[in-house]
């Protein structure tokens, strides 16, 4: 297929967003979907770029965008941005560009780890057809195992992720597999995994605005060898969307003949296709009314 067509998003406070359109190939059978990826903390959209080519094969609309602070979202005033800034304005602004681009199109997501926390913080989570959450997880630290496991998620918390930023103005991404984190969005994102709430507002109470909006089919995965999310993690998400229709898969590398998945493995470019066709046609199947 075409390379895909990078454009630029605005986002509600006026943020430049930088994003890449992969249009529906023209020998796919039209399927009136528009998909939205939402990408994981600090993943640049490139890493997505052989999945979203892929599914504009099968006849999607795709749509992945850096968020501010990320990849090539790094003009305006970046340092001052949140996790929040992500969800309400950077992933709102996603889904309204493919709205107005494609507006006679269904609208799904799949959100990448921090990319599924966030449906429920705009009224767009009324507009979803079907979800796919991607390793998706609470990050309270006492959801991961007992020992090692839930020390190092307490450490990272509590201590690490504010020493770190606060010392080098930035948070190193090499912690979790992505880029530098603008300092608001790691401050934030530390504050939330040090509550039990997770995603909260100032005051320390649950934030969750429209999550019970989304009442579309939504396909949660985990992988029994990601670190990141692991199965009580992903579990404790599910509940932040009530309304959902909600399917649950947890996934050993060995259930799809592979000698490892981990939190990032199911978007590698050499990730064997059948999985993705899969995921697309549970999400073809999920959006779409029956015939």
């Amino acid at each position: 297929m075409s390379d895909p067509e990078s454009i630029t998003l605005t986002a509600a406070d006026g943020q430049l967003l930088a994003a890449s359109h992969y249009a529906p190939a023209a020998m796919a059978p039209p399927l009136g979907l528009a998909l939205q990826i939402n990408s994981a903390t600090a993943v640049p959209r490139r890493f997505y770029d052989a999945f979203a080519r892929h599914a504009a094969g099968r006849g999607f609309a795709v749509l992945s965008y850096d968020y501010r602070g990320i990849g090539q979202s790094n003009s305006g005033r970046v340092a001052q941005c949140t996790m929040l800034d992500w969800a309400e304005l950077d992933a709102a602004a996603a889904g309204a560009w493919l709205r107005q681009n494609h507006p006679g199109c269904r609208l799904c997501v799949i959100g990448h780890s921090f990319g599924g926390q966030i449906l429920g913080l705009t009224p767009q989570a009324a507009d979803y057809a079907a979800a796919l959450l991607v390793a998706s997880q609470s990050g309270h630290w006492r959801h991961w195992p007992a020992g090692w496991p839930r020390l190092r998620m307490f450490l990272l918390w509590h201590l690490l992720i504010p020493l770190l930023t606060r010392l080098y103005g930035r948070m190193p991404g090499a912690l979790f597999g992505g880029e530098p984190l603008p300092p608001g969005v790691a401050l934030q994102w530390a504050r939330w995994g040090r509550s039990r709430h997770y995603i909260s507002d100032a005051a320390g109470a649950p934030l969750r605005p429209y999550n019970a909006l989304l009442k579309a089919p939504l396909l949660s995965l985990s992988f029994s060898d990601d670190p990141i999310a692991p199965k009580a993690a992903v579990d404790a998400l599910l509940g932040y969307y009530p309304a959902a229709r909600i399917e649950r898969r947890h996934i050993a590398p060995a259930d799809w003949g592979l000698p490892k998945l981990g939190h990032f493995g199911l978007f590698h470019r050499a990730m064997p296709v059948q999985h993705w066709d899969t995921l697309l046609d549970w999400l073809a199947s999920a959006a779409l009314p029956a015939r």
